[in-house]
């Protein structure tokens, strides 16, 4: 089993002020026991995580803080996508562009077919529904 981090949820981990903090901290404490099974995050959803933060919040502070907790975390695994699988994204991104997929929820997609076992997402985005089992 594994449960991919989305950026939005990262976020709200980490910024006390966002209005997810409260239900993502319980859900990543559930993250952390095992529930789930392993913790991943891509280096795309890194690179939105902490672009997004630094546009969303003006805050280097909190930007340092995210990219050291992903990083830092050793119960959190960094992923990187290999060639074939940027350019799977890319068709993915392509085909389902109309239905407001980023090219990074796209990337979370085409890693999580690597996986055998369940695959769970960590989000507060609703286009993940009927995709990925998402966690509430």
């Amino acid at each position: 089993m594994v449960v991919f981090l989305d950026t939005g949820f990262i976020l709200a981990i980490r910024n006390s002020d966002d209005i997810n903090h409260s239900k993502a901290t319980a859900l990543m404490k559930e993250c952390l026991s095992g529930r789930f099974g392993s913790i991943i995050v891509s280096n795309f959803v890194f690179d939105e995580t902490v672009t997004l933060t630094l546009v969303r919040t003006h805050n280097k502070n909190l930007v340092e803080d995210i990219g050291n907790y992903i990083l830092n975390s050793p119960r959190i695994k960094l992923l990187h996508l290999s060639e074939p699988e940027f350019l799977a994204t890319w068709e993915l991104f392509l085909r389902y562009f109309e239905n407001g997929l980023s090219f990074t929820d796209c990337s979370i997609l085409v890693m999580a077919k690597l996986f055998e076992s369940n695959v769970y997402i960590a989000t507060f985005d609703r286009h993940f529904q009927g995709l990925l089992s998402v966690i509430e």
